[in-house]
């Protein structure tokens, strides 16, 4: 679960994709749209984005301390690894989103979208991290099960 919070707060500190205009060029990081020649100013900002990404790091490290609900524990790792997936989709629509607002900040209308190779990997790291946790939490739930019908 820590490789996943790990995975997933890399995700924070970098940019997301990249939107170049022969004007300018923006960025999209978990917080929104900065222009990047301009300086840092966030020009729109992309809550929905910033919200499941806390969530993706939180749930997890609650989950840590819920070691003595196992079913409970379980429930939320398979939420967790939903939120993962959401999380791509909706980065992929804002990006679809945020090109047309960027294509009309544009003289020409072209605009040159370029997604980061951390955007790619990390969340497919973090569900692989995800899914051998549920593996783990599973194969404790069948030992304790186990262990209760030899006593």
């Amino acid at each position: 679960m820590l490789a996943s919070v790990i995975a997933i707060l890399t995700m924070h500190f970098f940019w997301l994709a990249s939107f170049a205009i022969p004007e300018a060029t923006f960025e999209l990081n978990s917080l929104g749209l900065v222009c990047a020649t301009k300086g840092f100013e966030t020009d729109r900002m992309v809550w929905e984005l910033f919200i499941v990404l806390l969530l993706m790091v939180a749930l997890p490290l609650v989950n840590i301390f819920l070691y003595r609900n196992r079913k409970l524990q379980l429930r939320i790792l398979i939420f967790t690894i939903v939120l993962n997936v959401l999380y791509f989709g909706l980065f992929f629509w804002e990006c679809y989103r945020f090109k047309d607002y960027v294509a009309s900040l544009s003289q020409s209308g072209v605009v040159d979208v370029r997604y980061n190779i951390m955007m790619l990997i990390m969340p497919v790291v973090s569900i692989f991290a995800l899914i051998m946790a549920v593996r783990g939490v599973i194969f404790d739930i069948v030992l304790i099960r186990d262990s209760e019908r030899l006593r």
